[in-house]
């Protein structure tokens, strides 16, 4: 007559009273890359470092707005003997200085981009006060106007240096879209990795609440005969581990926490499986076109055009003809009284022309041109090779994430099979229809599928979030992540 042995398993939910670190606020993935990241210590360092981007900005726009300043010296008092040569004979002599000179004076300038140019407009006014004679003398220049500029080439470093500027700022905004992106990416691998510390402790978890059950089972079997003394040990052996991969597991749970909590600025928060809410298929068109519409990479390329641009002009215009002009247009007077040196003033003019001419410098001059223009097709080619390159990563960054987006599916299904498999089998087990062995073998596979699984779930976001950093554009909402970051 055979005996059939039956027991029931019972198999304990986790609850957070159960562990004492999940009794905290559970936070979803959403929430971290909306919210918290954003919020975070890095993220107000990367907007600070913007702000002070955009003021660089204003500044070279503001350069070309007039400028007042004020110079004042309201003391300069001296007292010393002075070594003087008599223009008659040429004997020398010691008098004294025994005076004091103050000045003031006000100058606006103006650059005038289109020339490059620069326009200024002065007042001034000196008196001096000599004690030793008991005589007072005034100084003025009314009004002086001037004006110089370089003759040929500074209009076109201007343009130069006007597109160079804008094309920082528009890349400052990108830096800035990037800085915040790759913040989020980073929020997300600190999530992830205390995902993994939890999927990994609630396993564990399950693992022992079932080695214990079974290990009662064995111990029944055992004395009915139906199993052998090492099977017993072999699932005390599996109890054993169990309980200390579940403290092992605790622990590191703990630790991915702190760091996320360390990172975002926050207090501990839980984590939760993320769904998958992301786009299930990305064109690799549509990325293209993002990326050469949004790319920082893209537009720091065009800066190193501009500037290598700049350098060839700027060598060219040294290494020619050129010459500088100055105009000043003024009056001055010099009187004992403050009236009187407003009255009558004199008529101060001046022109000043000079010319660069090189001449013969044993063909230095030619040989810098050249290797300026070997510089600039150098900068050309290094510019298209990466080009190529960084549109190829774009290319493989796509068809990993779509790769991974198919894997986070398929693993998924196959983690949920091998958590029922495992299920079947302990039931299985409690009527003595597989062995210890196969039992082992069932646990051992449901952790390589848990682990599959969250390599999917990993690798799709680090693949979708490297995409869209490099798009700076969010594939999921449809839109641009300027759009996003930029209060306007």
């Amino acid at each position: 007559m055979a005996f059939v042995f039956m027991a029931t398993i019972n198999f304990y939910p986790i609850h957070s009273m159960v562990f004492g670190q999940d009794a905290v606020k559970t936070v979803t993935i959403e929430e971290v890359v909306e919210e918290l990241c954003l919020k975070s210590n890095a993220a107000q360092i990367e907007r600070l470092n913007y702000q002070n981007k955009l003021l660089q900005f204003e500044n070279y726009q503001k350069s070309y707005l007039p400028s007042v300043s004020l110079n004042l010296t309201p003391v300069s008092f001296n007292r010393s003997l002075r070594l003087l040569q008599q223009p008659t004979d040429g004997s020398y002599s010691y008098v004294e200085d025994y005076s004091n000179n103050s000045n003031m004076g006000v100058t606006i300038k103006q650059k005038i981009g289109v020339t490059g140019g620069e326009l200024s407009l002065n007042s001034s006014i000196n008196y001096l006060n000599e004690f030793s004679r008991k005589q007072n003398s005034f100084s003025t220049t009314p009004f002086s106007i001037g004006y110089s500029q370089r003759f040929w080439g500074e209009g076109k470093l201007y343009r130069l240096e006007r597109k160079i500027e804008h094309a920082k700022k528009n890349v400052a905004i990108k830096q800035y879209c990037s800085a915040l992106a790759e913040i989020q990416r980073l929020g997300i691998g600190y999530y992830l990795s205390a995902l993994l510390g939890k999927m990994e402790r609630d396993f564990s978890h399950k693992v022992m609440q079932n080695t214990d059950t079974l290990l009662q089972l064995a111990r029944i079997k055992l004395e009915n005969g139906y199993i052998t003394e090492y099977d017993l040990k072999e699932i005390e052996l599996q109890s054993v581990k169990a309980e200390y991969a579940f403290e092992k597991a605790c622990k590191n749970y703990e630790e991915f926490q702190d760091r996320l909590a360390v990172f975002l600025g926050t207090e501990r928060i839980g984590v939760t499986i993320p769904k998958f809410k992301e786009p299930s298929l990305i064109d690799v068109a549509t990325v293209m076109y993002y990326v050469r519409k949004n790319s920082m990479y893209l537009r720091q390329l065009e800066i190193q055009a501009l500037e290598a641009e700049r350098s060839l002009y700027t060598t060219k215009s040294n290494n020619l003809f050129n010459g500088n002009v100055s105009l000043n247009y003024g009056v001055n007077k010099y009187a004992e009284s403050f009236i009187g040196a407003y009255r009558n003033v004199n008529t101060r003019q001046s022109i000043v022309v000079g010319f660069q001419i090189p001449i013969f410098q044993w063909g230095i001059n030619r040989n810098r041109l050249q290797i300026a223009k070997n510089n600039y097709e150098t900068d050309k080619i290094e510019r298209e090779r990466q080009l190529r390159e960084f549109e190829n990563e774009v290319r493989e960054t796509t068809n990993n994430y779509n790769h991974c987006a198919r894997l986070w599916q398929t693993s998924q299904k196959a983690y949920q099979l091998s958590m029922e498999h495992y299920a079947l089998l302990v039931q299985k087990f409690s009527l003595g229809k597989v062995s210890v062995y196969e039992l082992t073998t069932a646990q051992s596979e449901q952790n390589d599928a848990m682990h599959r699984y969250y390599s999917a779930i990993k690798d799709t976001y680090n693949s979708y979030f490297t995409l869209r950093n490099m798009a700076l554009y969010d594939f999921r909402q449809n839109v641009e992540l300027e759009k996003i970051f930029i209060v306007h």
